[in-house]
């Protein structure tokens, strides 16, 4: 086994790693909206089960791929016809 100090180093560096690739493929941003906008927001994400957040930057995502279509092709699922 790893004495504890050397545990927290290996974890420490295994986290930086995966933050590192992560933070590649996604960004961060803040929004500000109107107080009504946000309640309902939430309203609905607690509907969902889901985080505020989660579903802004989904509801976000939806927008862009239908503003920038040719950026963003159809998935193709695997057993479909292409």
């Amino acid at each position: 086994m790893y004495p504890l100090k050397e545990a927290k180093i290996l974890m420490s560096q295994s986290i930086g790693s995966y933050m590192a690739k992560f933070s590649d493929v996604t960004k961060r941003t803040t929004i500000t909206l109107p107080k009504e906008v946000f309640e309902s927001l939430e309203e609905w994400a607690d509907g969902e089960g889901r985080p505020t957040a989660n579903l802004a930057a989904f509801l976000v995502e939806v927008a862009v791929r239908i503003k920038y279509p040719d950026r963003f092709p159809p998935k193709i699922k695997s057993g479909e016809p292409q």
